[in-house]
């Protein structure tokens, strides 16, 4: 029997499901190089591989919607740069956003049309101050986006002083509790 999740090594740093439990994605970053993998959760199969050369750990489906946001980050600790992607996982439809100002730290859902970000920029008078934020990107409709559609270093946000990361829980622990619902061993 083939190796399960074999796109993320056997150690994602985060694994999410979709609100409908049809979906599944995993993110494992090393070196500059990222991978996100998307399955579907009936069969455990590979549904789309997203492949980056920046980190890209934070992922968070749409609350209602099968729809992965991902934020990428260079890494940098001088020269911030970013982006964002959203995926589709139904239909595949892919954008990508750019903002060669920060990276994103964090994505989150706050509702059904909200997204929140927390950015991370350098500040342009001294390379070692950073500057949080959290913009948000409110939408009515998230589905079929153009690439123009977002304007990420227009977005603004309230500056943080002090920045506190939710745990995303063990990603290896949510694939093995998924796999062994499916009836399938996962070491």
């Amino acid at each position: 029997m083939a190796e399960l999740f074999p796109e993320v090594f056997g150690n994602p740093d985060q694994a999410v499901v979709s609100a409908d439990g049809r979906w599944i994605a995993a993110s494992v970053c090393w070196h500059g190089h990222s991978r996100v993998a998307v399955y579907r959760a009936a069969d455990l199969s590979l549904a789309h591989l997203l492949e980056y050369t920046e980190e890209a750990e934070p992922i968070a489906f749409h609350p209602t919607l099968p729809l992965l946001a991902v934020g990428l980050d260079n890494g940098d600790e001088y020269l911030r740069a970013g982006g964002l992607t959203l995926l589709e996982a139904d239909t595949g439809h892919r954008v990508d956003f750019t903002d060669p100002g920060r990276g994103i730290d964090l994505v989150r859902w706050l509702d059904a049309r909200t997204l929140e970000l927390t950015c991370r920029a350098v500040d342009t008078h001294d390379e070692y101050v950073h500057h949080v934020s959290r913009p948000t990107v409110v939408r009515d409709d998230w589905r079929g986006l153009a690439p123009d559609a977002l304007d990420l270093p227009a977005l603004d946000g309230p500056p943080l002083d002090e920045v506190t990361y939710p745990d995303p829980g063990s990603g290896r622990e949510l694939l093995r509790a998924l796999a062994e619902r499916a009836g399938r061993p996962y070491r």
